[in-house]
């Protein structure tokens, strides 16, 4: 008798070893389906990562069309700057890091896959091992390296950003845009047009909007381009297609929801 209690007892304890080791399992599966659901690096398309080290910040594009990484040194006078709103660059993502050297970008990250993404900023760390192999499959010859110098003038500096950071997709697109500013708020379609420009979008008219409105939106016409999907993921703004072809091939209207927005 005492020894069928006992072997009811290690049945029970074998179940509940299984049901713990299936919820880990499941847990597991579940946090690795949330990471690739998060991942924003499709391996395909042009990913920019700002590098922010102690006394360095970096702005690193990585290119898989063109098999080239583009390396941004940025003055030390822009130490602890935003430089989306300083600049106009759109920062895909952020990597922090004590030593930030250019001569091995992928070692920071590759600390961040081995911290669990403790380093990083709207990247994951399938992001960050994909960009880390990525840089490892680079030839020397093609890592460009330019410096954002705080002596260059307003014409130098853009076409420092735009060499460095064009987006190879979004240039052969050449889709044209045009830049509504219904938010009231004087510059910020200037500030956009700039931003869309430096990652080589072919923007041909801002203007303001005769009346003040709410909510941001992206019309554009024909098909949904990778230009289109883009600025829509980036600037976190709904594109809706229209039947009737306007000035441009895409219109950005800048709505009062946008007033605060970090993007640009």
């Amino acid at each position: 008798m005492a020894r069928t209690k006992d072997d009811k007892n290690l049945r029970l304890a074998g179940l509940f070893i299984i049901i713990v080791l299936g919820l880990i399992v499941i847990s597991a599966l579940f946090k690795f389906l949330l990471i690739v659901k998060d991942s924003r690096f499709d391996g395909s398309h042009n990913f920019i990562v700002s590098f922010i080290g102690k006394d360095r910040e970096e702005v690193v594009s990585f290119s898989p069309q063109n098999r080239t990484l583009s390396i941004l040194d940025i003055d030390s006078k822009y130490n602890n700057k935003d430089l989306t709103k300083t600049f106009e660059i759109p920062i895909d993502g952020t990597v922090v890091s004590q030593n930030i050297n250019s001569d091995n970008i992928s070692s920071p990250l590759l600390k961040g896959v081995i911290s669990l993404g403790q380093p990083l900023k709207k990247l994951t760390i399938l992001d960050a091992l994909r960009l880390f192999l990525f840089c490892k499959t680079i030839p020397q010859n093609n890592v460009y390296e330019r410096q954002l110098s705080s002596g260059l003038n307003d014409a130098q500096r853009s076409t420092v950003i735009n060499l460095s950071l064009t987006d190879t997709s979004i240039y052969q697109e050449n889709q044209t845009i045009q830049i509504i500013n219904a938010s009231n708020v004087p510059g910020l379609g200037t500030r956009l047009a700039t931003l869309i420009t430096n990652i080589g979008g072919n923007v041909i008219l801002v203007s303001t909007a005769d009346e003040t409105l709410q909510k941001s939106q992206i019309v554009y016409y024909g098909d949904k381009t990778y230009t289109v999907k883009k600025i829509s993921d980036y600037l976190q703004i709904p594109a809706v297609v229209s039947n009737q072809r306007g000035v441009a091939d895409v219109i950005i209207t800048i709505g009062k929801d946008k007033i605060s927005s970090p993007d640009f």
